[in-house]
């Protein structure tokens, strides 16, 4: 499996908030509405006591002037004392996004919990709840160069395609983990604009990250599986 050339352009910069969900810097009356109408489907889902809703907001690409046509809308529902609910939250979220097809004037929609004392590193997050800004973006252009975020991109895409080539679980578990943990740590140091964040969006883009989480569900399946072939 060859690394290909990263031809997606990675850094988008506009000059004005998405115009399909925005009016200037406010948020739509009826992209609004249904925001707080698709919030209120998933807590549904999530079907738990006490879910102690502390705010509803969007954030990531959508919320700032960094969007592309790549770009969903992040709505996350933001809960006090996630807890042991952690892994039950996070089951019920991939559930969700793979059973509902949701978009809101052709933008998928991706459904998240995240816990109210957990920092949130994103450009913009804004309250749907109270309709205001908790965290406006910056309008200006940001000063990373795309060939920073190539190169970075290129790296990871190395690592993803030894680790396929390995067919090895574990360490493709692994080297799943350790580009999350290296966008982690680029976004609390330099937020959205961080040449980690915006090289895990580009291999994004090109399906790289999506194509590492598929071969590790196909590795699960086999290693859960008895060969149709086996007597024992």
């Amino acid at each position: 499996m060859q690394v290909q050339e990263l031809s997606v352009e990675p850094l988008h910069h506009n000059d004005t908030l998405n115009p399909s969900l925005w009016d200037g810097e406010s948020l739509r009356r009826d992209v609004r509405y249904k925001l707080l109408q698709i919030a209120k489907h998933f807590a549904e889902f999530l079907n738990v006591d006490q879910l102690n809703l502390k705010d509803i907001t969007i954030s990531g690409s959508n919320a700032s002037y960094g969007y592309s046509k790549y770009s969903d809308i992040d709505l996350h529902l933001v809960v006090e004392h996630v807890g042991d609910r952690e892994e039950l939250y996070q089951a019920k979220k991939n559930q969700y996004n793979f059973t509902y097809d949701i978009t809101l004037n052709d933008i998928p929609v991706e459904l998240y919990v995240q816990d109210s004392k957990q920092p949130h590193h994103s450009a913009g997050i804004y309250s749907v709840l109270d309709n205001k800004w908790l965290s406006k973006p910056n309008p200006d252009r940001p000063k990373t160069h795309p060939t920073e975020i190539k190169s970075k991109a290129r790296n990871f895409s190395g690592l993803i395609n030894q680790a396929i080539r390995s067919e090895d679980l574990e360490r493709c578990r692994a080297t799943m983990e350790e580009i999350r943990r290296l966008r982690k740590a680029g976004l609390e140091r330099s937020g959205e604009d961080s040449v980690e964040n915006l090289a895990f969006k580009l291999l994004r883009a090109r399906g790289q990250i999506d194509k590492l989480r598929k071969y590790i569900t196909k590795l699960e399946s086999a290693e859960l599986s008895l060969g149709e072939h086996n007597e024992d």
